[in-house]
């Protein structure tokens, strides 16, 4: 199966946006750091479940509480574009996945993870019920094999959902640009689910909470989630995460130190107050029913950490999945991409 070409396209597409930046992480002034400067630029990806507590410490007002000033994330729209934005020092942070961090580290930009805000793969491979499932109770590698022959809708040809599905293919040796037909429906939830209801495609395998959106409607089934633990091999693999490059880390740690800080605040109250929760997430996602914020209930509280650190076991499954996906030719070691543990001693203080 050839998986060069996704990772070769997103690397194409830093070099450019890189490019187009219109000012290099180097020209940073010195006196930043100097001056202790408490403000920091973030941008992320999308409005995904990602990076709920982004938007969780900026409501409950942690980041004031920390002395930082933050401004409003700006939603630029792909992995790619966040690992640009990091590179040529248009953000201090970006929210982004482990894809992110790995085409940094493939462009040289020396990332670093300054939180771990989902601590799961967040796409699930989501079935129609016109889709003819295997026998209950039948094995992974089964349930892989019944996608030959599937239309598959995908929010973009080089994102996560392809990744995931690359990852289980090479389990069963099928190949996605060979057996299954691939459907490129965008980033819109509301999309892909008319694209399933109407029979333009029978699976889906989209980030959530598109897969609660589906089973709240009664419009197809989760088949294979790696939150649910589908898949032993991607338990605990961290996703979502809070990234940002060595050079910015250097120039702004105690701002860093305090982004970290009210991460860590922000996750403990999805683990601690539901009610909360529940109505930070309902506006986070104003266009969901309540069936739907009500089943993400759990799902949040399983998959975000409870604190923002990052394992080493953890960190180690997502290299090697992306790997397999041709997403990661130069991963950096667990000590380096964690500044030696900065999220630990960051919390200490």
């Amino acid at each position: 199966m050839k998986t060069k070409s996704i990772g070769a396209g997103l690397a194409v597409m830093v070099l450019a946006l890189t490019a187009a930046c219109q000012k290099p992480a180097t020209e940073t002034s010195n006196a930043d750091a100097a001056s202790g400067d408490m403000t920091l630029r973030v941008v992320q990806s999308s409005t995904s479940v990602a990076f709920f507590p982004l938007f969780v410490a900026s409501e409950e007002g942690y980041y004031a509480k920390e002395g930082l000033t933050v401004e409003k994330p700006v939603v630029v729209g792909g992995d790619s574009k966040v690992a640009a934005a990091l590179a040529g020092g248009a953000a201090d942070i970006g929210g982004g996945v482990a894809t992110t961090a790995f085409l940094l580290a493939d462009g040289k930009r020396d990332p670093r993870i300054v939180a771990n805000l989902v601590n799961s793969y967040y796409v699930d491979v989501i079935v129609g019920n016109q889709f003819h499932q295997p026998p209950a109770g039948a094995s992974l590698e089964d349930k892989i094999k019944a996608l030959k022959g599937a239309r598959i809708g995908i929010p973009a040809p080089s994102g996560g959902g392809v990744a995931l599905l690359q990852f289980l293919f090479s389990k069963v040796g099928l190949d996605v640009k060979k057996d299954v037909t691939l459907v490129n429906l965008g980033g819109s939830n509301a999309g892909a689910l008319g694209a399933l209801k109407t029979d333009r495609v029978n699976v889906l395998v989209f980030f959530q909470p598109v897969s609660q959106e589906v089973e709240a409607r009664k419009a197809g089934s989760i088949y294979i989630s790696p939150t649910r633990g589908d898949i032993p091999d991607m338990s605990a693999q961290p996703h979502g995460l809070a990234l940002s490059t060595a050079g910015i880390l250097k120039k702004k740690p105690e701002a860093m130190a305090a982004f970290v800080r009210a991460i860590g605040r922000a996750e403990k109250l999805i683990h601690d107050d539901p009610a909360k929760t529940r109505q930070l997430f309902q506006k986070y996602q104003s266009s969901l029913d309540p069936k739907t914020v009500e089943a993400m209930l759990p799902v949040l509280q399983k998959e975000i950490p409870e604190t923002p650190v990052i394992t080493a076991d953890g960190y180690a499954k997502a290299v090697k999945f992306h790997q397999v996906a041709g997403l990661a030719k130069n991963p950096p070691d667990f000590a380096t991409i964690t500044e030696q543990d900065f999220i630990t001693k960051a919390l200490a203080k």
